[in-house]
């Protein structure tokens, strides 16, 4: 029954269905339009006419699979084809950056970090450092909203009170060390990449002892360790990109 329904959807209702099934010689035999219709509306399976409750029940099942069939084509339109090559493009937009970031960082092929600076609605300029690879981000992102500072992020400053925090993610361990400030540890892939992002400095090495572990200088290492050296990882690249809702915006990426 349901194969006679192949244009069902193309009627905005029971009565223009069943009017489509009458003929002209059915009203020249009954003379009476109305009484034809009652009579079609019962179901005439012999000339493949539909009941109501038939009808009804078919619309809605060819509704909905054409409904889910118009979503499955929409995915599909909108599945971009990202280009590694492009990571450090200045001329992405914000979305579209950021959608590229994190489709490589979940095919575990880079690492990145979004630096935001803006005023918030009290005027005071803030600061943060924010692991992209979350779904929290990825949420937000989906959503075309813009993304702002938090209290949970890798490093939050406040410039207006000098309120500072840092917080370690699934992705990376936030080191503070005397030496170079803050210190990024990528925790996939097992070993352990360091790195920092301040362009000025240039160091490669430096001591595990200069580590701070929550504002006291790291203690309890062997007199063996006080002077292990950990690596800094060096490539990491740097793309500013211009929005008008941020005073400055910065994606850092390593490729791992």
């Amino acid at each position: 029954m349901e194969d006679q329904g192949d244009c069902i959807l193309t009627f905005s209702s029971y009565e223009e269905y069943v009017k489509s099934k009458i003929t002209p010689a059915d009203l020249f035999y009954i003379e009476d339009e109305q009484l034809v219709f009652d009579i079609f509306s019962l179901g005439l399976q012999s000339r493949g006419v539909l009941s109501c409750e038939d009808f009804n029940s078919i619309y809605q099942k060819k509704k909905k699979k054409k409904e889910s069939l118009n979503k499955a084509e929409e995915r599909e339109a909108d599945i971009v084809q990202y280009d590694i090559n492009s990571l450090t493009d200045h001329t992405m937009n914000f979305f579209y950056a950021i959608n590229c970031h994190m489709h490589f960082c979940e095919e575990n092929k880079i690492c990145s970090i979004l630096f935001i600076r803006y005023v918030n609605k009290n005027h005071s300029e803030i600061s943060s450092y924010i692991d992209i690879n979350t779904q929290k981000v990825r949420q937000k992102i989906n959503q075309k909203r813009y993304i702002y500072a938090s209290k949970d992020d890798l490093a939050y400053f406040n410039w207006h009170n000098n309120y500072s925090c840092t917080n370690d993610s699934e992705n990376f361990e936030m080191v503070v060390n005397k030496q170079v400030g803050l210190l990024f540890k990528y925790r996939r892939g097992g070993d352990g990449k360091y790195f920092i992002l301040n362009p000025v400095r240039r160091e490669t090495k430096i001591r595990l002892s200069d580590n701070i572990s929550q504002g006291r200088a790291s203690v309890g290492l062997s007199p063996g360790e006080e002077e292990k050296m950990i690596s800094l990882c060096g490539g990491v690249e740097r793309v500013e990109l211009r929005d008008a809702n941020y005073l400055q915006c910065i994606l850092y990426v390593l490729r791992v």
